[in-house]
């Protein structure tokens, strides 16, 4: 397939927007289940946060690539879609760390890195794009398969955690 050609790629955008649109929802309804143990949690509102945030990043991804538009205006695009996840992302972190008086929980360090790590890449793949230099395309489909992969993962970990609150509470306390 051709790097910079994202109609060579439709098919793979159209599968990574569809399950990015698929999982979100999916998402939000089980979210949507389990609220109150969500809510009163900081690790899992930060991890129902990190999940919803990478998948609709997959969907801008994917949807971005399926515009018909000159490459050059694509690859922009993509580079965009990663620096306004770390200004907003990073801002947001910076402005929790700077209201937790920059004390750093170690558990969110992993999830932070990987998501800045992916979208620097995702801003190397859309100046490869822009350019028509390096691997282009290939990145982007990367960084999509890589988010999916990721977000499932920690959507797994965030399901299981609210199962195990759930399930320590006494009986009497379930409703």
């Amino acid at each position: 397939m051709d790097a910079y050609q994202p109609e060579a790629w439709h098919d793979f955008f159209v599968a990574g927007a569809g399950a990015a649109a698929a999982l979100t929802g999916l998402l939000f309804v089980a979210l949507s289940l389990h609220i109150r143990y969500i809510a009163l949690n900081p690790n899992h509102r930060n991890q129902a946060r990190g999940s919803l945030i990478g998948l609709v990043q997959v969907l801008l991804i994917s949807l971005t690539a399926l515009v018909r538009q000159p490459i050059a205006w694509t690859g922009v695009e993509l580079a965009l879609n990663g620096a306004a996840y770390l200004v907003i992302v990073g801002g947001y972190q910076v402005s929790a760390l700077w209201r937790a008086k920059w004390k750093i929980e170690p558990r969110s360090l992993v999830p932070s890195i990987v998501g800045y790590l992916l979208a620097v890449a995702g801003i190397v793949g859309g100046a490869n794009v822009y350019f028509g230099s390096g691997p282009g395309l290939y990145i982007t489909a990367a960084i999509v398969v890589a988010i999916i992969v990721w977000n499932l993962r920690n959507a797994w970990f965030l399901l299981m955690g609210v199962a195990d609150e759930y399930l320590a509470e006494p009986e009497s306390a379930r409703q």
